[in-house]
């Protein structure tokens, strides 16, 4: 009976401290997120007032490249949180 009880105790405070680091670790993933969408946000924003009165998207030459980029900007603001 001891014995079982043993085994249930360790069992018990292995199961506390995996559970703990697994808590620790998605805490840790969940501020790297946010990070990211801030840091997603921001560069949207940023593109945003590079081109706020439509020069560079309207510009023959640099045009093109500019839509490009902005179509990326575009399918990163899909990761961001809501």
């Amino acid at each position: 009976m001891e014995i079982i009880i043993g085994i249930l105790i360790s069992l018990l405070v292995v199961a506390g401290f995996a559970l703990r680091n697994m808590i620790k670790k998605n805490e840790e993933l969940e501020d790297f997120i946010v990070k990211q969408s801030e840091a997603i946000n921001m560069c949207d924003q940023r593109l945003k007032q590079i081109d706020d009165k439509g020069f560079f998207a309207s510009d023959d030459e640099i045009g093109w490249f500019f839509t490009e980029v902005r179509k990326i900007q575009e399918a990163i603001n899909e990761f961001r949180l809501r």
